[in-house]
């Protein structure tokens, strides 16, 4: 157990900065100015995120050798937990955090963030 966490201790981190992150109260983000609407940058901050987070999960489970199931299955788990991470943090948006809202576009993005950083780790096979 201990090599699973010290393979998977990056993508279980960074799934934790972005429950952070997505938790935030709204009246602590930012304010975008009304140009930056049009190029809608929350929505490439959640690509980035969650590509990051498949990524990162997949290299994690390819390089330890205690779970061969997830070693065989990388990609299909990261790719579902992290689609699973978009809609958990999305509905704790919608019903629990103040000022804050759950958006089907920004699971989306969610979605889309998994579905590139798999493609690209599949890709690089480091």
């Amino acid at each position: 157990m201990l090599t699973f966490l010290k393979q998977n201790r990056w993508s279980l981190l960074w799934a934790v900065f972005i429950i952070v992150l997505n938790t935030l109260p709204g009246q602590v983000l930012p304010k975008l100015p009304v140009f930056a609407d049009l190029f809608k940058p929350d929505k490439l901050v959640h690509l980035f995120l969650f590509g990051v987070y498949a990524w990162l999960q997949i290299r994690g489970y390819k390089n330890q050798d205690q779970f061969p199931f997830l070693k065989g299955h990388a990609v299909f788990i990261a790719l579902s937990a992290g689609i699973l991470l978009g809609v958990f943090t999305e509905l704790l948006q919608e019903f629990y955090i103040p000022n804050r809202q759950g958006d089907i576009y920004d699971f989306i993005a969610d979605a889309a963030g998994c579905l590139a950083g798999s493609a690209i780790r599949v890709r690089i096979r480091e």
